[in-house]
């Protein structure tokens, strides 16, 4: 009695199949060094350019503070030389009454009292604003 054609058929594409996905994990086994290294490569491709667009974003904000800070130096510079040339004018009006030595201690007086109302200022301001902090901070 000879086996029907289909069940013989089926028993070859079984065995067929078998070998093949035999060849396959084979296949697979080999190609995963090659996935691994292809990995490595997409990670550290996405990795350098994250870090060329941290490096341009963190140049571009370096380059605005330093344009800043090269503004404000200039500003503070100007603002302290108008200050000087109008100690100097008070000193030389106050010379008018008062001898050289006595006008420069009463401008110099002046000048530690503005001061000192300015760092008093600063601090009562900065203390608020460091309050704030904490306040929050506590509140979270």
């Amino acid at each position: 009695m000879k086996a029907p054609e289909h069940v013989s058929q089926g028993w070859s594409y079984k065995a067929e199949k078998q070998s093949h996905s035999a060849n396959d994990a084979h296949q697979m086994l080999q190609d995963w060094p090659t996935l691994v290294g292809r990995a490595v490569d997409d990670i550290t491709h996405i990795l350098r350019s994250e870090a060329h667009m941290m490096e341009t974003s963190m140049s571009a904000a370096l380059e605005a503070r330093l344009a800043s800070a090269i503004a404000t130096l200039t500003i503070i510079s100007v603002i302290t030389c108008g200050g000087v040339c109008v100690l100097c004018a008070a000193i030389l009006l106050l010379h008018q009454w008062l001898p050289l030595w006595q006008a420069f201690g009463l401008a110099g007086v002046g000048v530690l009292l503005i001061g000192l109302a300015g760092y008093g200022i600063m601090k009562r301001r900065t203390g608020s604003i460091v309050g704030a902090f904490v306040k929050n901070d506590r509140e979270s």
